[in-house]
């Protein structure tokens, strides 16, 4: 007897297209690869900033093959956000310093944090690239994933933490970055040998969400407006009489 007792259902009336996965585009400072790889799994959990009524925990650490994502909570015994999927760390030109701000330094100096603004770049970045995105949870409880490129170098990586306005002072946790760099060797490929995407020279433009390859679209001229083919005819009607040049005199 199977397991499962529910039998095979009808398909729906409009399938969607099919699609296929291409091969990895190979820029680790982007994003982390989640579709292409497996990651090591490091089970570090530990507080990173304490006050009286607010924590904010790592409750563990995702590594890949040349980077980073740090599994961050917030814990509160009063209402910290009623849209949690938006997150508590915001990217911003002007960085509101008594918000919640997290930051990483190297042991050879380098360093990243959410003070400054970080978007996708196209070229490889010559500093470290810190991003953070919020993944939810309730009006007491926020998750974040903080996402770290490059791997950090051998020795102690130290995690920063503020936040002023829940009276948490500059916290510095030290990491094992030697570590780290070693569980990135356990990450496991999933769909080797993938084609890469080939645009042949097409341009490429976003319809929705999806991403299609189309020919450049020849340029729309207009139509010429139409041309009267004869001048038109004369009105029968009397024209207005002309206006006059003087005006009335005056009645005494």
């Amino acid at each position: 007897m199977s397991f499962f007792t529910d039998g095979p259902r009808s398909r729906p009336l409009f399938p969607v297209p099919e699609q296929e996965l291409f091969g990895y585009n190979g820029r680790p400072w982007v994003e982390t690869p989640h579709e292409y790889i497996v990651p090591a799994i490091l089970p570090w959990s530990m507080p990173l900033g304490r006050a009286e009524r607010t924590i904010v925990a790592l409750r563990g650490i995702e590594v890949w093959p040349e980077s980073v994502s740090f599994q961050l909570s917030v814990y509160s015994r009063d209402l910290l956000l009623d849209e949690p999927g938006e997150g508590l760390i915001d990217h911003r030109r002007v960085p509101d310093y008594n918000a919640l701000l997290v930051g990483v330094l190297f042991p050879d100096g380098r360093r990243a944090s959410s003070e400054t603004i970080s978007v996708p770049s196209a070229t490889k970045p010559d500093q470290p690239v810190l991003r953070a995105q919020g993944l939810g949870g309730s009006a007491f409880h926020v998750d974040h994933e903080i996402f770290l490129w490059p791997l950090p170098p051998d020795g102690p990586l130290e995690f920063i933490v503020q936040w002023l306005d829940r009276d948490i002072e500059e916290s510095r946790t030290s990491l094992d970055g030697t570590a780290i760099r070693d569980a990135a060797k356990e990450a496991g490929e999933i769909w080797p040998g993938l084609p890469a995407r080939k645009s042949h020279g097409l341009p490429v433009r976003r319809v929705g969400a999806q991403a299609m390859i189309t020919p450049a679209w020849p340029a729309q001229v207009p139509p010429p407006l139409p041309q009267p083919s004869s001048p038109p005819p004369a009105s029968d009607q009397p024209r207005g009489a002309p206006l006059p040049t003087r005006l009335p005199r005056r009645a005494r």
